[in-house]
């Protein structure tokens, strides 16, 4: 077995982080690839990790482009409760992997929490809201937070 002392397993780990002088990439998806996703303990710490691995001069606007425009980056919840960012055909792994299970555990929570705050038949009221949810944005074919919230009032 070949053993490395632990510059040479920072100069690797560098290189494959694409951290290392000449490793950047221009490309994010390529970048966020390169280490599984990107992490962030919260959603703007994303973006700082996105900078470190690409080229100078990626700004907000080129990760923003990338998430919501081009859509080959996704922004989800795994692992830790924590932010991810990942190319889309990688991000089935890390809801298998992590984020089922968070999101089991956060509806638990969600529902106990509406049935102490006085909602009758918490389960079905939110089966109610998730509907609705869907059938809005199935009808827009995408929608904001407001959109949602304006078709959910009378839930």
């Amino acid at each position: 077995m070949q053993r490395f002392d632990d510059d040479e397993r920072r100069r690797r780990l560098g290189l494959r982080h694409r951290l290392a002088d000449g490793t950047r990439d221009h490309d994010l998806a390529a970048a966020a690839a390169s280490v599984v996703a990107l992490h962030g303990t919260d959603p703007g710490s994303t973006f700082v990790s996105a900078w470190a691995r690409c080229d100078d001069g990626l700004g907000v606007a080129e990760v923003e482009r990338a998430l919501y425009d081009d859509r080959t980056l996704v922004r989800v919840m795994a692992m830790r409760r924590t932010v991810f960012v990942a190319p889309v055909a990688d991000v089935p792994v890390l809801l298998a992997g992590a984020a089922d299970d968070v999101a089991r555990e956060e509806r638990r929570k969600l529902v106990a929490l509406l049935g102490a705050g006085g909602v009758d038949e918490p389960d079905a009221w939110l089966r109610r809201v998730e509907q609705v949810a869907v059938d809005v944005v199935a009808r827009l074919g995408e929608a904001t937070p407001a959109d949602l919230v304006l078709s959910l009032i009378h839930i």
